[in-house]
């Protein structure tokens, strides 16, 4: 039974790779492995900055692009599930709204609640060196979805996002009907730049929680996914997808802090790109793209098993390393071999939180009526 369990685990983890996202076909295995490229690069930047680098150059300031990577791939997926649900059975349907509703909460909260609440339980007892402190007021402040400590910022932004989600399916829907591809455009160029007018990028605060200054990278993950669907399948243009992807990986590397610093002469900066939300929506967009529609080799890059696994943990990883590389750091984890270590204990973390905290809620919907 004991060495049956690792795969069975794993078996059912796999499992659930396909039904992990919301798309169909044989893209969903490369859209996992993007995820776990995802908080793999989130990792490696915290990381870099406790000094257990996982590779020979530091990552530090790389973790903002993996968080907007997270946001393409969450406005992408939505945005087309939605659109290609709308066309089968209505926009006005309710129950598929209430489906929609149902299953952002649940993808959210239970692990979310869990975290705040074991959080506060232990704040409130004093245990020193728990990665969130958080007491009585901070709770309720990150139940509203008004505070954010360390990682935690993103959530208010991310479940913010969903409240406004369906309103942009609806104006793609409509445009669809009533506009050529042209128009739309023009439209998805014209909001973006009401939204930069709005919220600069350049006034956007550390962490911030406010939605506003991160729409541009979900627009960017909206507009991908009303061009996927209007893409043929196969694409004639695989060498061209081809290149994009190479492009937009080359890209992240060339506008990592260090390498930056390197290519420039310059010092590196840490904070560098973390305001350059129109950038890495467009980069990440033109990646996810390149992906489902480029030639195999690209998305083997994304589809082994390894990397999917990660995918699926990515959430519980994202909630959860750092209070792990904490403990592994005040246990006196340093250097390379240390960081891979402490990847692994995460990982495996992961794997447990995902079991029981996120598993069991992955299968409840709403069938639409």
């Amino acid at each position: 039974m004991g060495k049956a369990m690792p795969g069975s685990v794993s078996r059912r983890l796999h499992e659930a790779l396909g039904r992990a996202a919301p798309t169909t076909g044989g893209h969903v295995d490369a859209l996992d492995g993007l995820r776990g490229l995802a908080v793999l690069i989130v990792m490696a930047s915290h990381w870099s900055n406790a000094g257990v680098d996982l590779l020979p150059w530091s990552m530090s300031g790389t973790g903002k692009s993996g968080v907007y990577l997270f946001y393409v791939l969450s406005a992408f997926l939505l945005a087309r599930l939605m659109l290609l649900r709308g066309d089968r059975i209505g926009m006005g349907n309710a129950r598929m709204w209430a489906d929609y509703a149902l299953r952002r909460i649940l993808r959210i909260w239970p692990l979310y609640l869990v975290v705040l609440l074991s959080s506060w339980a232990l704040t409130m007892h004093g245990v020193e060196g728990w990665h969130y402190q958080i007491d009585t007021a901070s709770l309720w402040r990150h139940l509203a979805l008004r505070e954010g400590q360390s990682v935690l910022w993103s959530i208010p932004v991310e479940f913010t996002f969903y409240l406004w989600l369906p309103l942009l399916v609806l104006a793609s829907a409509w445009l669809r009907r009533r506009a050529h591809a042209g128009m739309e455009a023009m439209a998805a160029l014209a909001l973006m730049a009401v939204v930069l007018a709005t919220w600069p990028q350049q006034d956007a605060p550390v962490n911030g929680i406010e939605l506003g200054y991160y729409l541009p990278v979900f627009l960017c993950g909206v507009y991908a996914a009303r061009i996927d669907i209007g893409m043929p399948e196969p694409d004639p243009r695989l060498r061209t997808w081809g290149a994009v992807g190479i492009l937009a990986a080359l890209a992240f590397v060339g506008t990592t802090p260090g390498a930056w610093a390197w290519l420039s002469g310059t010092m590196a900066r840490p904070d560098l790109g973390h305001q350059w939300f129109v950038f890495f929506g467009l980069l990440w967009s033109a990646l996810v793209l390149a992906v489902l529609h480029g030639p195999a080799w690209l998305r083997r890059a994304f589809s082994n098993r390894p990397m999917r696994l990660v995918g699926i943990v990515s959430f519980s990883a994202y909630l959860w390393h750092m209070p792990v590389l904490d403990f592994a750091i005040r246990h006196g984890a340093r250097g390379m071999l240390a960081g891979w270590g402490v990847l692994a204990l995460s990982l495996a973390v992961a794997g447990v939180s995902w079991w029981w905290l996120e598993r069991p809620w992955r299968g409840v919907r709403l069938r639409p009526g």
